[in-house]
Parts: C-alpha cells; structure tokens; sequence
C-alpha cells in the first residue's frame, strides 16, 4: 500500500473524483430527463436474508430498480443468513440490483491502514464476488456507526468531513458519495451529480408520513430516495412488510398516473426535471 494510496492529499482526492465523476456521466448517457416530472429511488442497506424474502419479490414485481449498500465481508452476519454472492450477482445481472460501496464490514476505524481497507479493498471485493458489478460500483455509502469514530468523518453532514482521510479518501474511489448534507432530502433535479446528499430512512416511519413525503416532492419536482435496513422489517415499532408494500403501490400508482418517474440510485443523480437533457438532445 503505497502513501498514495492510502492518504491522498485533497487535491488528488478531487481530481480523481471528477475524473471516476465523468466516466460515471458518460456511462449512463449524461443527464436523465424526467420530462418535468419528480424522481424517486430506492435504497437498501445490507439484510440480505430479509431483503431476498420480502423485499426484492416486491420491487422485482413492480418494474423497480433498487440499490443494496453492500458489506463483502459480512456475509456470515445472521441477516445475510442463506443468501449467497452467487445469488446476488444474479440479481445484479438482471438489472434488479445496483451496487454501492457501503465499506468491508461496516466498523468504525482509525487507523490509515483501516481506511484502505474498508474503504478501498473493499472496491475489489464486491468486484471479485460480484462479477456483474465489475466497473459498476460508482458509489460510496457511508456506514452509519454508532458510538465508534470514523477517523474523524462524521456522517457527510459538514464539508470537513471530506477533508479528513476517509472523506479524501471516499472522494479519490468513487465518483459519487451519499451523505447527510442538511436540506438536501427534497433533490433538485438539474442533472449535476452532487455528493452528501441525504435519504429518508424508513425503518420506524409510517405510511402516512412517508406518502406525504412523496407527495411533496410530486408538487416540487424534487427527487427523493428511501432507504430501508430490510433486517428491521417486522421488529417492534419498525415498519412491516404490508407497510412497505403499501408505500411502494403508492409510488407505482404516482408513477403510472404520470406524476413521477422511478429511477435506481445511480440514476436519481443524473436526473434533470428542467428539461437540460432535451435542450442537449436538440442541439
């Protein structure tokens, strides 16, 4: 491991980001016009043994594309419990799944050596046992910790977190990064890719407070994403499986009405509701 790689100053880190940032551009054709229509994703964090029996016969069913936030080195953790890389891979293949970089094993860190490894060999971790996303993991996920440091990122909330070794480090591997940067849950769709941009999580929130979230970015042409951790479903005061399907019929029927688009992750960062993609498609 070379002092290159394991510490790049901020300047590297940021010319590297804008390069990885425009191959990621080219590779899905620049911005994604929503013909002026509101966006929305979806997230899932790791739980694949939850998410393989619940959740992906449900958006599989729905013409919905999903992101899992992927650990490689837990898959002998209870909630991956029976499902294999094989079978993710395939999920990959089929186009149901995107993969981002959500580190190694989800630990807080501390050390140069613990950021290359969570950070970056995990990058060719998720490649070696997941050969359809090879050249496909544009994004970075920041695992939430709670009660163990980061090496000093905090969650992609303050612009100095990114200057610390893991957000330099982040920036330098990916071409794009989540974060929880405030006032940014309601997207604006210009078709610039961001970085830190925040989620709604879904685990302890009900149907009626997450329709009224769709709802209002439906007014605002905004992009929204949800994420859920699927080994929540069914725990006390968490959300159930009838719950969640009830919020993806809601997003399916705002779809078909013509009200919203459904985008994967990747996608929701390209997508433009002002009409920049067509503009560029008539010039």
């Amino acid at each position: 491991m070379t002092g290159e790689a394991a510490d790049p100053t901020a300047g590297d880190a940021w010319i590297q980001h804008e390069i990885r940032r425009t191959a990621f551009e080219h590779a899905f054709g620049g911005p994604i016009d929503t013909d002026g229509r509101a966006a929305l994703a979806l997230r899932f964090d790791h739980g694949l043994a939850n998410f393989a029996r619940h959740v992906l016969p449900l958006t599989i069913e729905r013409g919905l594309t999903v992101s899992q936030a992927h650990n490689p080195r837990n898959w002998d953790l209870r909630e991956n419990e029976g499902v294999t890389p094989e079978e993710m891979d395939d999920w990959i293949r089929a186009g149901h799944v995107e993969v981002w970089n959500h580190s190694a094993s989800h630990r807080g860190i501390s050390t140069p050596e613990d950021v290359h490894e969570e950070i970056v060999a995990s990058l060719a971790e998720i490649e070696e046992q997941l050969p359809a996303a090879a050249g496909k993991v544009w994004g970075f996920n920041p695992p939430g910790v709670p009660g163990e440091d980061y090496a000093g990122f905090g969650k992609g909330t303050h612009p100095s977190d990114w200057v610390t070794l893991p957000g330099r480090t982040i920036l330098a591997h990916h071409a794009v990064a989540s974060g929880h940067v405030s006032g940014t849950t309601q997207r604006v769709l210009d078709g610039r890719v961001r970085d830190g941009l925040a989620h709604v999580t879904l685990d302890a929130r009900g149907v009626g407070e997450i329709t009224k979230r769709i709802d209002a970015v439906v007014r605002k042409r905004r992009g929204l994403q949800l994420m859920l951790h699927p080994s929540r479903l069914g725990m006390e005061g968490k959300l159930t499986v009838e719950a969640l399907t009830m919020i993806l019929d809601r997003i399916v029927e705002l779809r078909d009405r013509g009200d919203l688009v459904t985008l994967s992750p990747y996608q929701l960062h390209l997508a433009d509701a002002g009409g920049v993609a067509r503009d560029r498609a008539a010039n």
